[in-house]
């Protein structure tokens, strides 16, 4: 008995070492659904998941929580009807790719953040701050950023993503999103972002 408890101090030294180099807001990072916590708050993990998926099913959900997010904002902001209609619609569909990826992500043994990280808070801050005459303007800018990347994001797994449920999303996913990317800079191209005008 008394040989195992200098082991009991050292695993609870290196747990408290790894805790303390986490992140500051882990809910905004996907991990391993196999992990199971346990009285004395060690982890087990029972699998090991690749981390290109981790990384995917972590990215993909934060910009589809961010799209629906900002597309609330727009809905409730905007005062120009094309880009409300643009809003709804990304709104429509990352609901609809978020419940994919959720089941996608499930079989995968990957559990997706269920909070925003400090980036994309900060973006959809930026929209709670502007004014209205640059809501619409700062919108579709952030729409034309969160798209690219998105794209990128999709294009590059579906070359070579380790997971075949998650590679065959991204695969669907890459043309759709290039079609969002195309319609936001469109928009952006017209004067919709430069009609809207101070309430009298």
């Amino acid at each position: 008995m008394q040989a195992k408890f200098p082991l009991l101090l050292a695993a609870s030294a290196l747990a408290l070492s790894l805790a303390a180099c986490g992140p500051e807001n882990p809910q905004s990072q996907a991990s391993n659904a196999t992990e199971v916590a346990l009285d004395d708050n060690r982890t087990v993990v029972t699998e090991e998941v690749d981390a290109g998926v981790m990384n995917f099913v972590e990215k993909a959900s934060l910009s589809d929580m961010y799209e629906i997010e900002s597309a609330k904002l727009a809905l409730e902001r905007s005062k120009v009807q094309a880009v409300k209609d643009y809003a709804q619609a990304m709104h429509d569909a990352h609901m609809a790719s978020s419940r994919e990826l959720m089941s996608l992500a499930a079989g995968a043994l990957v559990t997706p953040p269920t909070q925003l990280d400090s980036h994309f808070s900060g973006q959809l801050d930026q929209l709670r701050e502007a004014s209205v005459e640059d809501f619409d303007d700062r919108y579709l800018d952030q729409q034309t950023e969160a798209h690219e990347n998105t794209l990128s994001l999709m294009r590059d797994f579906a070359s070579d993503g380790r997971d075949a449920g998650l590679q065959s999303f991204a695969q669907k996913m890459a043309p759709i999103i290039e079609a969002h990317l195309t319609r936001v800079k469109a928009l952006d191209d017209s004067d919709a972002d430069e009609v809207t005008t101070s309430p009298s």
